[in-house]
């Protein structure tokens, strides 16, 4: 479970969204040539013969988060923007108690069947129904009732203000009352012959290569441009690189190592890529294991990383350094307190052994170092991924540093099954994964990687995503002061209360940002996101963000 917000919404203030900046990125439809398909590869070796949203298998099918059905609204966590989608307009009230959400008009799903708030509503109770749905964890936060409460209005009523849930909200898809309605059993509904609201309809599949048209029924007056959408299954990640190259395709979403110089550099008018961050890596220490259990011993590890060297040496430039608080570089004008500048840490070996040494650390002719009770410190694992290229680099480069400060490590690598338990239960000293959370404010990472709902007491029980294991009351605190109001002014003095504390009691150590890899090229088609014109967050081609880049790009 993830959690998100919305923070630009004062209490019962009414918001009305006009077609966002995702919906009107590109010209007039009379000055846009229409037509063409466009292609896209994925390492994924198959693509399964099922469709259903609700579940993992049907989810992470090519098109059907992105193309077939749609949310409600986007919220790109790049830079906050929400664009309307089924929903227009939102409001807060009663104590933030209750959120009404207006519903577009004259949509129609893909049968020619009308849309109403009708469906929204089902679609909520549907999964209130079925808990093993509720991946957001949606009906978990305080959601007491969701009802069409008119043709075009969906409420939402709480038992307890939960505003964070907004995000939730937006990443639900919607699907058809008149067609789920006689689904008693969808865990096992493979839902082949799908009915959405998206831009494309599903016309052929095969296990490697899933075909959609252009949907007749869209809303969008003259979208999509494209005639038709194609996205094929490989095996291999180089085979997206070649496709892009030879121009096959049209893009993809994959990891290329050296990027400005294996692909960009090749055709630079022609070879593009927008790889904007939505995380960051970090570097965690176990809190419940000593001497991570020191603050001070933290504070020496911060110090003597070289996060600018190690952003470099793992993306060869294309990605940079983390804000220390873990602020995305999206977000850090609107939610990082500019005051809090001084407290952040910078490389300073020589500055972290001067830590170490007033604090009784010593260390013996080896020059290994020796805790102030004059034991060595034993050997550390640094846990990562087995075969991931980017951690095994950073952790080779995290290795050497600390050699700096007399501190041994190993570096572990692990097959994800492992290395996610290892992570879960406390089996390790220090990990590098992403951070627990995403969202367009800072809470969802703070909620999920330090709020102490998530932690476990001790080493062997599984923290669900406080993978730190570090826990403060004042945190906490701050964390439901943000939930419990729609006030921006508000929200950023709970973020400026966890930034304080991140800075100052280094819970964890933000290495690098973390981006969405969207590559593409442009000899064929134009109007993909880029830094420029970010209408969303260079989302994966089967995401629902992607489908705002389907309604956007089209013909040279």
């Amino acid at each position: 479970m993830t959690r998100k917000t919305l923070a630009a919404l004062a209490s019962g203030l009414a918001v009305s969204l006009v077609m966002g900046a995702g919906l009107t990125a590109v010209a007039t439809a009379q000055s846009v040539k229409s037509g063409g398909t466009l292609y896209t590869a994925m390492p994924w070796g198959t693509i399964p013969d099922n469709f259903n949203p609700f579940l993992p298998a049907g989810s992470s099918a090519g098109g059907t988060l992105s193309i077939i059905y749609q949310t409600l609204f986007y919220d790109n966590v790049v830079n906050g923007q929400l664009t309307p989608m089924l929903g227009t307009s939102y409001a807060w009230s009663d104590h933030n108690l209750k959120l009404v959400i207006t519903t577009r008009s004259h949509v129609r799903w893909s049968d020619g069947a009308p849309f109403s708030a009708r469906d929204v509503a089902f679609t909520f109770n549907y999964i209130h129904r079925n808990p093993a749905l509720d991946i957001y964890g949606i009906w978990t936060g305080g959601l007491r009732s969701v009802a069409a409460t008119g043709p075009n209005t969906v409420t939402f009523t709480f038992s307890k203000p939960d505003t964070p849930i907004f995000y939730f909200i937006t990443e639900q898809v919607i699907v058809p009352e008149h067609i789920w309605a006689t689904v008693k059993d969808p865990s096992t509904f493979t839902n082949t012959h799908p009915v959405g609201t998206g831009p494309f309809t599903l016309t052929s599949y095969s296990p490697y290569e899933v075909t959609y048209v252009k949907n007749p029924h869209y809303w969008m007056t003259g979208r999509p441009y494209l005639h038709s959408v194609v996205i094929e299954a490989v095996k291999s990640n180089n085979t997206p690189l070649l496709d892009l190259i030879k121009g096959t395709i049209g893009f993809t979403y994959t990891y290329i190592p050296d990027i400005p110089r294996t692909y960009a550099a090749r055709d630079p008018a022609v070879n593009k890529y927008w790889w904007p961050v939505t995380n960051v890596n970090i570097l965690y220490m176990n809190t419940q294991e000593s001497p991570f259990t020191e603050l001070v011993f933290r504070r020496a590890v911060a110090r003597a990383l070289n996060t600018s060297l190690i952003a470099q040496r793992a993306y060869y430039g294309a990605i940079g350094p983390a804000n220390e608080a873990a602020v995305f570089p999206g977000q850090v004008k609107q939610w990082f307190n500019p005051a809090l500048k001084a407290l952040q840490w910078h490389y300073n070996p020589a500055g972290a052994r001067k830590i170490l040494a007033q604090a009784g650390y010593k260390w013996n002719s080896s020059g290994q170092i020796e805790s102030p009770h004059g034991n060595v410190l034993p050997t550390f694992r640094i846990l990562v991924g087995a075969g991931w290229t980017d951690f095994i680099t950073m952790a080779q480069i995290i290795s050497s540093e600390l050699k700096t400060l007399g501190i041994s490590t190993v570096i572990d690598q692990e097959p994800y099954s492992t290395y996610e338990s290892s992570i879960l239960t406390g089996r390790y000293d220090m990990a590098i994964s992403w951070g627990a959370a995403a969202g367009p404010a800072p809470y969802y990472l703070y909620d999920q990687g330090l709020g102490s709902w998530y932690s476990a007491k001790r080493i062997g029980q599984t923290a669900v995503s406080d993978w730190a294991r570090f826990t403060s009351p004042a945190i906490d605190k701050a964390l439901l002061a943000y939930q419990s109001t729609s006030s921006p002014a508000a929200q950023r003095r709970a973020m400026s209360t966890i930034e304080r504390i991140v800075l100052t009691q280094v819970p964890f150590v933000p290495l690098t940002n973390r981006p969405n890899f969207f590559d593409y090229q442009v000899r064929q088609f134009t109007g993909f996101p880029d830094a420029a014109n970010a209408y969303n967050a260079g989302d994966p081609p089967d995401a629902s963000g992607a489908d705002l880049m389907y309604v956007n790009v089209h013909l040279k």
